[in-house]
């Protein structure tokens, strides 16, 4: 065992007797936030003997073929003719009715694509009674129409959020068998990429550290492949995901930009299936079906791995070294009444490449590891949602042989949200611990000092209200409360509110709130170049804040047209950056910037049988200012103020896809206008006098390590990038076994699109030309084991 090692007990025991003194110091404010959790659990809510003496429903509604909850289905409660109680499923599936007066009733529950199941139920007095129920799939689907669950679309976004279903990746043409998260978000306006290569996104001004990306309710550090064209979430694994570009509720903490909330599919609980796929870009396989029990428990096995190094010769003529692999396993258990389901995950993705085809030295990877469970269930009138498990992610990066990077962050943590219904208001809370551990270690010839390790313990309560104010209007306050062993506690309060405009059929959406985190990755961007990040925990009093304001109006207009528009704007402050240098390295020592970021989208969609359009356009305006040593030596101000490398101004987004019988046609277009970056202003050579020995470099005949001094931050911009991409696709049925073909290309017109500039060199690097590709996917099905 390492000293290291066994350090770490006894540091572990440190820290968490010093969090517990920070505690009992912080005890009355402690305790006002835990009042929130007493509230969703205890009995005695309903202050009223009247209140006291009604009844209340509850159940989950499950999908009868696959067991998965059914979101956005409409439960009703009725007597007669007359509607009494009306709502939707969420993502569990869950709907809840409290208050209701004794008697009997009819329970209707519709959803799009299944049989509408109704019966008669009475209720008692003081009663609560649960009423799981499962949907059979409608047996007759009209040929050719895309039957989307409700609630999802790119124009439908209530209180902010985004719902995006299986069904809405596989419109998008995409280099492989399915379709891919990565893809999607893409096409969406404020989602802005760095190309097809690098992996990162940047939401409505924020950087891809500032995005929480949950898998199950699991942290995952860096989710999309080096290849900017997959993700960890490819169309077959995912059941929806909640996107949240911004104002999220009280739920959420930890990062200040945005939030992707994945939830996974179980597999297959009544057969066994696998499925295989191959394309000059992808090999994926999987295996799904009963565990143990057929109906009761399942298993799900994912293999993926990029092709790219491989075929890109006879594509290209050049080979691109890019490439990653994943594995995912999943096993869940259902019980018999289908009103608890736990999980157990684990994932692991390694990504590994070089970004100039030409420069075969320099590189960059990383690994995620994600490892945990999840188990939801309805204890009395509560919803229990609990995760537990270990996030961890490794990276490191070689530049030109001369500079070696790496860094790596976890996390150990354990996470609980309870949903009850009181009366007619909803309260949403729960907590978490968070045990955090960040290491880097950046050597080049002008950083000396550039190690750090630092672990710390986080506690957190949130508590949110979803009150119905008059008709069509609600308000949902709530407030997080986190405290650290080591720093000040920090409280964010935040404001969301949903006008549903029934004359119109409209909906105004709006919300505000202030969003604080303290675990910064710190990039080299400089040029567009290095996708490798540091993770680091924000200096101590810095800890990085941005306040949230925006609102929308998303209107349908009938016929399955509809529009919206959203407006936001986001000040943000202590942003931990990387310090300036003259020089194009990477420089360890950190800074801190103040930062605006404003913007606005418009999106309209048709939905009309076979056919679907989408089409979008953002505006986005984000503004850094910092202030730094380097800067008044160089060019005589201490501040400078810059747009960062992410400040994409203008993003223009379509999509088309039709069904022809059994042939599904889809195209995308994308425009971007061009990404800052830093001019060069020459070059000049750095001599060592660092050496162990008493004679110094001879500076009349060493010539030192080049380097490239470069201008004022980011006073540059290239140029505007374009493309469209088309694909089509056809099932064959073999009998039990089922094969899609699929057909396409990326950048059909060969726009000649950059992806950065290399300002040691000066050379230019393009993305991906034209690109054809044939993909095959089989599916086999075969009965379970007993």
């Amino acid at each position: 065992m390492s000293a290291e090692s066994a350090r770490s007990p006894l540091r572990l025991t440190t820290r968490i007797s010093l969090m517990n003194k920070h505690i009992r110091l912080h005890r009355r404010t402690a305790a006002w936030a835990f009042l929130l959790l007493v509230l969703a659990v205890g009995e005695g809510v309903d202050a009223s003997n009247a209140r006291a003496q009604s009844a209340s429903l509850q159940g989950i509604v499950l999908d009868a073929s696959n067991t998965q909850p059914v979101r956005g289905a409409t439960v009703t409660l009725k007597q007669g003719e007359q509607e009494v109680r009306g709502v939707e499923t969420d993502r569990n599936g869950l709907f809840q009715f409290s208050g209701i007066e004794p008697g009997r009733y009819t329970l209707r529950i519709e959803a799009l694509g299944y049989v509408t199941h109704e019966e008669t139920l009475v209720l008692k007095s003081g009663e609560t009674r649960t009423a799981n129920r499962s949907l059979k799939v409608e047996p007759v689907q009209l040929e050719g129409i895309n039957v989307v669950s409700q609630g999802a679309g790119a124009v439908r976004r209530k209180l902010g959020v985004q719902i995006i279903t299986s069904q809405e990746l596989a419109q998008i043409p995409t280099p492989a068998a399915t379709g891919d998260l990565m893809s999607y978000l893409k096409t969406q306006p404020g989602v802005v990429g760095t190309g097809d290569r690098g992996g990162q996104l940047f939401i409505r001004g924020g950087t891809p550290s500032q995005n929480l990306v949950l898998m199950d309710g699991m942290l995952v550090y860096e989710p999309f492949h080096i290849t900017g064209l997959f993700s960890a979430f490819p169309e077959n694994l995912i059941q929806s995901a909640d996107f949240l570009p911004g104002g999220f509720g009280a739920k959420y903490s930890g990062r200040m930009g945005s939030v992707l909330d994945v939830q996974m599919r179980d597999g297959d609980r009544h057969e066994t299936k696998a499925t295989g796929s191959v394309s000059p870009f992808l090999a994926a396989a999987s295996v799904e079906g009963p565990f143990f029990q057929k109906g009761r428990d399942s298993y799900l096995v994912s293999i993926r791995r990029s092709l790219i190094q491989e075929t890109s010769p006879w594509l290209y003529g050049q080979k691109q070294l890019l490439g990653f692999d994943s594995e995912y396993f999943r096993t869940s258990e259902l019980s018999p009444d289908g009103g608890a389901r736990c999980a157990l995950t684990l994932f692991r993705s390694r990504d590994r490449g070089g970004l100039d085809p030409n420069d075969p030295v320099s590189h960059v990877g990383w690994t995620n590891l994600v490892i945990g469970g999840r188990c939801t269930k309805l204890v009395g009138a509560t919803f229990v949602d609990v995760k537990f498990g270990r996030s961890a992610l490794s990276s490191e990066a070689v530049t030109r042989g001369a500079s070696n990077f790496s860094s790596s962050a976890s996390q150990v943590f354990t996470d609980a949200d309870l949903s009850r219904k009181i009366g007619p208001v909803r309260l949403n809370s729960g907590g978490h611990i968070h045990l955090e551990d960040t290491r880097y270690d950046l050597r080049n010839l002008l950083a000396a000092n550039a190690k750090a390790d630092e672990s710390w313990g986080e506690v957190g309560v949130y508590g949110e209200l979803e009150i119905p104010v008059v008709a069509g209007l609600r308000l949902l306050p709530g407030a997080t409360f986190t405290l650290t062993e080591d720093r000040r506690p920090f409280v964010e309060p935040r404001l969301r509110a949903t006008w549903q405009v029934e004359p119109l059929d409209g909906e105004l959406n709006g919300a505000v709130g202030l969003y604080e985190q303290q675990l910064a990755g710190i990039s080299d961007q400089r040029d567009a170049s290095s996708v490798f990040t540091a993770w680091v925990r924000t200096p101590p009093g810095a800890r990085m804040r941005s306040l949230h304001a925006q609102a929308s109006w998303e209107q349908s207009l009938g016929g399955g047209l509809s529009y919206s528009v959203d407006a936001y704007y986001r000040k943000m402050s202590d942003i931990t950056v990387a310090t300036w240098s003259t020089s194009a390295q990477f420089v360890p020592d950190l800074a801190v910037a103040n930062g605006r970021s404003r913007g606005a989208d418009a999106r309209i969609e048709l939905r009309h049988g076979p056919l679907y359009l989408f089409g979008g356009y953002a505006y986005s305006w984000t503004e850094y200012s910092s202030a730094q040593d380097a800067f008044s030596v160089w060019f005589g101000q201490p501040v400078q103020t810059y747009h960062p490398p992410h400040d994409r101004r203008d993003q223009v987004n379509a999509l088309a896809s039709l069904v022809l019988g059994r042939y599904t046609l889809s195209a995308s277009f994308e425009y971007g206008s061009g990404f800052p970056f830093t001019r060069p202003i020459g070059f000049d050579q750095l001599i060592d006098f660092r050496t162990d020995t008493n004679e110094l470099p001879d500076v009349r005949r060493t010539f030192g390590e080049t380097q490239v001094l470069l201008e004022r931050p980011y006073n540059g911009r290239l140029p505007p990038t374009h493309r469209l991409d088309i694909s089509v696709k056809r099932p064959v049925d073999i009998g039990s076994q089922e094969i899609q073909l699929q057909a396409g290309a990326i950048n059909v017109y060969d726009q000649t699109n950059i992806f950065y500039y290399d300002v040691f060199t000066g050379r230019r690097i393009n993305q991906l030309p034209l690109t054809p590709y044939v993909s095959v996917k089989l599916q086999t099905r075969s009965p379970s084991r007993p």
